[in-house]
């Protein structure tokens, strides 16, 4: 633990600067440490946005917000130190919002809704030309081109196994890249397909998942699948250009759930301070969005044929990466029917194979549409878009929030190893003093580091992550995969 604090909550707030909003740029000499007049701030990541946000409670006495003035667009560069970590923490947001302002004995206090600059680039930015290649490439474009975002953030990324090509469509750029995500296929997948003695049906195997997330934290921008999130360290699902560790791994940093000071002379700054289970279980939901199984009907206007697709979880399970210990799903039969020999979504897609080709050849990738191969940017829905839909869900199997001292390294998308206490009788717990069904290695969804700067000498620094994961219990050994 840093000498410069004595609680494994410490922290200080080194700078809370905020910049005139100017058609010029944003210059040092307009710049205003506004530190003293911050009585909180919580910045938040999430594998569902795009874009970071963050808010700052100010208690205002000296007209900061008339004089300045806020009125949104300005930049606010904040700099914290923690217990974890040599150097400051730095975020760099924008204000788009200011909320909750009421007067109290000549001072004023309000919210300050922060973003991520890019959020706003974002909203009068539309993309309106024809985009080629691998999603991977088509994301980077958008995000890093000044000409879209022009963001100066690192991108961490992997390829998608197919390419595309998209239609102009006016689409805001972050909207494009949340379209492409859930069409996206591990770079590890593999594809195998049999004709039907049915001519309205197609059988097909299906070897890795479909599935990739795109999101914005810190560290910079992301879009991986969702199989390397969720793989092991050794697993040959995990791409190669995703370095993260996760959390908890290394001797004297595991993060434990203890009730009450047990004195057992372990880093407080590793405690979890509380657990709570949001959703373990949600059968209807997982029914109504296709988690088992789905059923997809596909009307191909290149060959005007009807055609359906059934998905059946339990056919691709096994070649998906899992956080958990669990090598195989369990589907309880429901009046003696497995959960997923049934389909419970029913969807519909439009498929047209020849948008970008010209060639005499038939652009289905079907050998029963004539095609001996297909063609560069087939479309592969029926392929994917079932499996993706049912992976998403499947990481919400069990969600879980823990409350732990401040670690501002934590990032959304990392993995952290949690040891929970076990909440067996008082004999039980003796002979087995760990919850083996609910610790192991988690997926963070979302991060919120709660900065609180009027409490204590050195304030109060929290963080809060959102955990999901795809399977339950610890896992004792690496994944295998039917690969």
């Amino acid at each position: 633990m840093s000498e410069k604090f004595s609680s494994a909550t410490d922290f200080q707030l080194k700078r809370f600067v905020i910049y005139k909003a100017s058609s010029t740029g944003f210059k040092a000499k307009d710049g205003l440490d506004i530190k003293k007049l911050v009585e909180s701030f919580e910045y938040v990541e999430s594998i569902v946005h795009p874009f970071l946000m963050a808010s700052a409670t100010i208690v205002d006495s000296t007209g900061l917000i008339g004089s300045l003035p806020i009125k949104g667009g300005e930049r606010v560069v904040i700099q914290v130190m923690t217990n974890i970590g040599n150097t400051p923490i730095e975020y760099d947001m924008i204000v788009w919002q200011v909320s909750n302002r009421y007067a109290q004995q000549k001072q004023q206090t309000y919210s300050l809704g922060l973003i991520s600059p890019e959020a706003l680039q974002n909203e009068i930015t539309r993309v309106n030309v024809v985009m080629e290649g691998n999603p991977e490439s088509i994301i980077k474009k958008v995000v890093k081109d000044k000409e879209y975002i022009g963001s100066e953030k690192e991108f961490f990324s992997e390829p998608s196994l197919l390419e595309t090509k998209l239609i102009p469509t006016k689409t805001r750029p972050f909207d494009l890249a949340a379209q492409l995500a859930i069409k996206c296929v591990s770079p590890k997948a593999k594809f195998e397909s049999t004709n039907s003695k049915n001519k309205n049906e197609t059988k097909q195997e299906i070897k890795g998942s479909g599935g990739f997330m795109f999101w914005e934290t810190r560290r910079g921008y992301n879009f991986f699948a969702v199989d390397s999130l969720c793989a092991d360290d050794k697993s040959p699902l995990k791409s190669d250009r995703l370095k993260t560790k996760a959390w908890g791994e290394k001797k004297g940093e595991e993060y434990t759930e203890r009730l009450g000071n047990i004195g057992d002379g372990a880093d407080d700054r590793f405690t979890i301070k509380k657990s709570v289970f949001e959703s373990e279980v949600d059968m209807l939901s997982s029914l109504r969005l296709g988690k088992y199984s789905s059923l997809i009907a596909f009307f191909n206007h290149s060959t005007g044929q009807y055609e359906e697709y059934v998905y059946k979880i339990k056919d691709s399970y096994e070649n998906m990466a899992h956080l958990g210990g669990q090598d195989s799903i369990s589907l309880m039969p429901i009046q003696g029917v497995e959960l997923s020999d049934y389909p419970s979504r029913m969807m519909s897609i439009y498929l047209d194979h020849e948008t970008w080709s010209n060639d005499w050849e038939p652009a289905s990738p079907e050998k029963k549409d004539g095609s001996d191969k297909p063609t560069k940017f087939a479309d592969w829905q029926k392929y994917y878009m079932a499996q993706s839909i049912a992976r998403y869900k499947l990481l919400t199997n069990q969600k879980c929030s823990i409350v732990i001292p401040g670690n501002a390294q934590i990032c959304a998308g990392d993995r952290i190893n949690v040891r929970l206490v076990s909440k067996l009788p008082d004999q039980d717990a003796k002979n087995e003093p760990w919850d083996r069904e609910s610790s192991g290695q988690y997926l963070i969804q979302e991060v919120t580091h709660a900065y609180d700067a009027m409490t204590g000498t050195n304030g109060v620094f929290l963080t809060t992550l959102r955990l999901m994961r795809d399977s339950y219990g610890q896992k004792d050994k690496v994944s295998s995969h039917n690969q």
